[in-house]
């Protein structure tokens, strides 16, 4: 009914215990026997209204009868209405002609005083005692601070009791007429169409107050629906539950009810259950704790209810269903029925390991320790990881060691490196509990075999790509580099430390009178034995020279496009040209990389596709076998005089309409691009001329302008004209225009 932050339960418990039942009460109502005012209401911590706020409306029919259910949506304008009260107004519009405007409240309706509903309640009934101790209550004020703090703990103690009194009021209709918040209308016609508003009898001193509205048609109302439950989890000794929070009927709260046969059940919660979302200061910190259980958690709030059920015992499957109660106090259908069975979640103590022991060969002694052993302990799984101490492990245990066992052997340890070890103890559950790592090393002077495959390239900015194949032996720390300027010379280390890769990359300088350079690689193990050093790499320093650029001797336009000879580059080490292309100002656009022929000594170009009435400019560069270009060559320009021979408009075909006295005249064609028609039409025998023009979606015309007169020929007056038409296309771009149509004709009759 209004938008709330449900109190957990366990609070709703705490209020029901400290505060008097409802007979205990002893405040005086007042003299009207109205709620509190405004003036008392704001002694006791009600906040100021400066705010907007509105009254929530809703409308259920029953076909006899139409309830009403309605709440303000903040706390003080509960408090302003709970000494104004409400007004309600109906319009029925049964009769779509003559609607019927009705006050159906002679005077305001207010909450019952304390004394009302200590005789309308029993002091039993909790959802009343709550009620009457939201509007009537003392002891909210108990315990507040002073100063600003307790102006806030006032405000926040005044919307605990608009939250209860809110909630209470959708567990139970009498409450909730209690509290001035239902209303039945019983002078109804079945399937009469009825507008409610429900509005304040005064309006407030200060904010805001919307009026609730809504319309109903008065048919019978529909079987209630069952909400829908996601999942039961089985833990230990404990079943959580989770269903969605939007449901397809608007539950306020719900019941959950638990068997152990799937056929009995029993209420689990005393009061209706409904878990809160996780508020701001949650969120925040959940924010900054990504994968964290708060993070988590406040995300599976966000959307679904969460209900943590403790169970009498494990390994037994119980079975639960809930329904759900909305704002008219009904209840709803159960849902599908889920189960879940306790598992035993406890793992054992974890082990004491001491560090391993070298025992000749590749064996490594573990011994470990166990002061706790628990009944249902099983026994104990060892594991190894290979120098990494986060692991992965791999179980070295065929199968589980009896719970007495406290050392192992290790005969297949790593001979090359480190071996880390956990031991894992088990129970008959399944649970684990895992000891912290220990180390153990197998004395290694072996070296290992010396790399393979050392190859590598230098670029023209002088850097140096090296690669190799990886080392087969598992202990390798890494691979140390050397290089020299000559191979009887003695090669200098590079490496400051060992590279776990097996791609180096070196820089060095081009501008020398040394032409190469030598490389060779060596593998280092983890106990710093190093391999024999590879064979020698001789290395190629690149050429940094350029090459020289070509030239253009000869450009000519034709229909073909435009045609440019080049004369090649004279260096030596070309082996390609790359053509470049602008318009006007334009950048420089890359059209065609042309190979070198060593056999020529010029190479030709063809440019083909260009655009009529525009100029170009071309030019080339060089590229030599250290993807050296040289500068761009000297420009040459070419101009694109000439129209392109587009082919004209096919399917012209004109006929006369004698009823309508019109020719009409159609066409076909289709092209991308802008463009549009121009008609032609001649008369009598005269030539063509522009005659209309139309845009690319017109496919026909008619044309109703005949008067040419008659044509006189050999045998006197003729009694028809000719009429001669053909079309064009125009197009925008600098495409130019098709040729003309081939022309047709039509003999109208002259009258």
């Amino acid at each position: 009914m209004y938008k709330r932050n449900i109190i957990p339960l366990s609070f709703v418990l705490l209020f029901l215990a400290v505060r008097t039942p409802l007979q205990a009460q002893k405040k005086k109502p007042s003299p009207n026997g109205a709620a509190p005012s405004s003036a008392s209401s704001a002694r006791s911590g009600a906040p100021p209204a400066d705010r907007k706020a509105s009254i929530r409306l809703l409308a259920r029919p029953y076909g006899d009868s139409i309830v009403l259910r309605w709440a303000p949506t903040v706390a003080w304008a509960w408090t302003h209405l709970n000494g104004a009260g409400y007004l309600i107004e109906r319009i029925d519009l049964t009769e779509a002609r003559h609607p019927k405007r009705e006050m159906l409240t002679a005077q305001p309706i207010r909450p019952m005083t304390l004394e009302q509903m200590k005789v309308s309640f029993r002091p039993s009934d909790k959802y009343a005692a709550i009620a009457a101790q939201c509007l009537y209550g003392r002891n909210f004020n108990t315990g507040l601070r002073k100063g600003q703090g307790g102006i806030e703990d006032k405000a926040n103690v005044w919307k605990d009791r608009y939250g209860f009194a809110m909630e209470v009021a959708d567990f139970d209709g009498q409450v909730a007429k209690a509290e001035g918040l239902r209303f039945v209308d019983t002078r109804v016609q079945k399937n009469g169409i009825y507008i409610y508003r429900v509005f304040a009898a005064r309006i407030p001193a200060a904010g805001t107050l919307d009026t609730g509205n809504t319309m109903i048609v008065n048919a019978a109302r529909p079987a209630a629906g069952r909400p829908k439950v996601s999942e039961a989890i089985a833990l230990d000794r404990m079943a959580e539950l989770h269903w969605p929070r939007n449901q397809q009927e608007p539950y306020s709260a719900y019941s959950i009810e638990r068997s152990s046969d799937g056929h009995t059940f029993k209420t689990l919660n005393a009061l209706p259950f409904f878990s809160s979302k996780p508020d701001s200061a949650v969120n925040q910190a959940a924010a900054g704790r990504r994968d964290s259980m708060m993070m988590k958690a406040a995300a599976l709030l966000k959307t679904q209810q969460v209900f943590i059920d403790s169970l009498p015992q494990n390994y037994h499957r119980y079975y639960y269903r809930i329904r759900g109660v909305d704002a008219f106090a009904e209840w709803s259908a159960y849902s599908d029925t889920l189960s879940a069975m306790g598992i035993d979640l406890t793992p054992p103590a974890a082990p004491i390991v001491e560090n391993p022991k070298f025992a000749g060969g590749r064996n490594l002694l573990l011994k470990w320790k166990k002061p706790l052993r628990e009944d249902d302990f099983k026994g104990y799984l060892v594991t190894r990881s290979h120098n990494a101490v986060a692991g992965p492990y791999s179980a070295i245990t065929e199968k589980l060691l009896p719970p007495s066992t406290t050392q192992f052997t290790d005969t297949s340890a790593y001979a090359h490196g480190q071996n880390f070890y956990i031991v894992l103890a088990l129970d008959t559950a399944g649970n684990t509990a895992s000891s912290l790592p220990a180390m153990g090393l197998v004395p290694d002077n072996t070296p290992p075999a010396m790399p393979t495959g050392l190859k590598g390239f230098i670029s023209r900015n002088g850097l140096v790509h090296l690669t190799w194949h990886p080392n087969p032996d598992e202990d390798i720390k890494g691979y140390k580099v050397y290089f020299a300027n000559s191979s009887e010379h003695v090669f200098s280390q590079i490496t400051l430390k060992p590279t776990a890769d097996t791609a180096f990359t070196d820089s060095i300088t081009l501008h020398t009178l040394t032409k190469y350079i030598w490389y060779k690689v060596a593998a280092v193990d983890l106990n710093n034995n190093h391999s024999p050093m590879t064979a020698a790499l001789l290395l190629k320093k690149p050429d940094i020279v350029p090459p020289t650029a070509p030239l253009a001797t000869h450009v000519q336009v034709d229909t073909g496009g435009v045609q440019i000879d080049f004369i090649q580059s004279s260096s030596e080490d070309v082996v390609a040209y790359l053509i470049y292309r602008k318009e006007k100002s334009g950048p420089w656009v890359p059209l065609l990389r042309q190979p070198h022929d060593k056999t020529k000594t010029r190479f030709h170009f063809s440019d083909k596709g260009l655009r009529p009435f525009t100029n170009y400019s071309y030019c080339a560069e060089a590229i030599d076998d250290d993807s050296l270009h040289s500068g761009k060559s000297t420009a040459v320009q070419a101009a694109v005089k000439t129209l392109p021979d587009l082919p004209p408009v096919r399917g012209l075909t004109a006929s006369y309409d004698e009823k309508a006295r019109q020719v009409r005249v159609s066409w076909q064609y289709t092209n991308s691009g802008s463009y549009f028609f121009v008609l032609y039409r001649a008369s009598g025998g005269g030539p063509l001329s522009k005659f209309r023009s139309f845009n690319a979606q017109t496919a026909e015309f008619r044309d109703d302008q005949l008067s040419a007169g008659k044509q006189a020929g050999p045998a006197g007056p003729e009694t028809t004209t000719n009429f001669g038409y053909a079309i064009q296309v125009f197009f925008t771009d600098k495409r130019g225009r098709t040729r003309l149509s081939d022309p047709v004709s039509v003999a109208v009759p002259v009258k």
